[in-house]
């Protein structure tokens, strides 16, 4: 997996050996032979999300052992009294969006934040990345990433930042909060496009790419049982589902519906996320999405515009005093029948 420049570039994991992911597979492989033969009907296949924050080394393996399904809980027993009520509204926004297409498009902007070696501002460095997935199995992965480059975070940061000089220019002899050391800049970068036969976007057991959306269950039930036990990591992968998979309108939902029924996510009210759109929260105890050389404790903010019913942003902040360390917030994501970057390269 290490051949893959997108996915190097967009997980906070090391790689896995050959000998650990394809225990993992064999895992999966006998977890879901049993809950087929126990429920005698279609079983989902989970075996890989392979999205997540820029920076890191290669993909990570995420392993959801089907356990055996609760009973079924009314539906009544969904609905928050604690804040999270908003999720359910998301979910019921959500199951409304379109599904089909040959393409699914999306835009994410991500970023770190971290101190000045001098600890008196804070500055940000982003970066764009436009993914486009194939309905196809056989087609070809884009990318087109573009580097913003390095700045102040805030207009209180950019007045510290102007107070010291206006340095474009940072040298780290100790790593700092998103893990850099060395010399970094403020420069920008010049967009990249590629492709790549990127099986790390897609679920890999028996073949099945992330596309086949039917083969994902599509209520929370399902995906409870196919996840596991309640805990962050169930709340991690859930999160990425509702984030980052195309999958289908039924299946976001359901995600939607599973967080809200979650213990230990807990709802965050009203907040602004880094591009500065409007949505309701919720927070978790979490180090999924944390800087790989974060020593400290953190918690995951998931933004959410529940009349849209679309996901804004994820946040990671330390759990000591908040600072914001890394996001991905989504621009757009949506299915449609073309590709511009394919296009595109094709018209150069």
């Amino acid at each position: 997996m290490d051949d893959f420049r997108a996915v190097r570039e967009l997980l906070p994991a090391p790689p896995l050996s050959p000998e650990v992911e394809q225990a993992g597979r064999e895992l999966l492989n006998a977890a879901f032979a049993e809950e087929r033969s126990r429920r005698g009907r279609r079983s989902a296949r989970w075996s890989a999300l392979g999205l997540g924050l820029a920076g890191a080394a290669a993909a990570a393996l995420l392993i959801a052992q089907a356990a055996p399904p609760a009973p079924s809980a009314p539906r009544a027993s969904l609905a928050q009294t604690d804040g999270k009520r908003f999720l359910l509204a998301a979910a019921k926004s959500a199951a409304a969006l379109p599904d089909a297409g040959r393409w699914w498009g999306a835009t994410e902007v991500r970023g770190r934040q971290f101190h000045d070696p001098t600890g008196r501002y804070v500055l940000r460095e982003s970066e764009t990345v436009e993914t486009w997935l194939p309905a196809d199995p056989e087609g070809r992965t884009w990318y087109r990433r573009t580097l913003a480059g390095i700045s102040p975070a805030t207009p209180a940061d950019e007045a510290a930042w102007r107070a010291a000089g206006s340095p474009t220019s940072w040298t780290y002899t100790r790593r700092s909060e998103a893990g850099h050391k060395g010399l970094l800049s403020t420069r920008a970068g010049k967009p990249e496009t590629w492709s790549t036969e990127d099986w790390d976007f897609r679920i890999l057991t028996a073949g099945k790419p992330l596309t086949k959306m039917d083969e994902v269950p599509d209520t929370p039930e399902g995906l409870k049982a196919l996840i596991g036990a309640d805990d962050p990591t169930t709340i991690d992968t859930a999160a990425r589902l509702l984030f980052f998979a195309p999958v289908s309108s039924r299946t976001r939902a359901a995600a939607y519906r599973l967080l809200a029924s979650l213990p230990g996510v807990e709802a965050a009210g009203q907040v602004t996320d880094v591009l500065g759109r409007a949505g309701q929260a919720v927070e978790y105890d979490s180090g999924e999405f944390a800087p790989p050389d974060f020593p400290g404790a953190t918690r995951t903010r998931l933004v959410i515009d529940p009349t849209s019913g679309r996901p804004l942003a994820i946040e990671t902040r330390s759990a000591a005093d908040g600072l914001l360390l890394t996001y991905t917030a989504i621009r757009d994501g949506r299915w449609t029948d073309g590709n511009p970057l394919k296009n595109a390269m094709k018209e150069n």
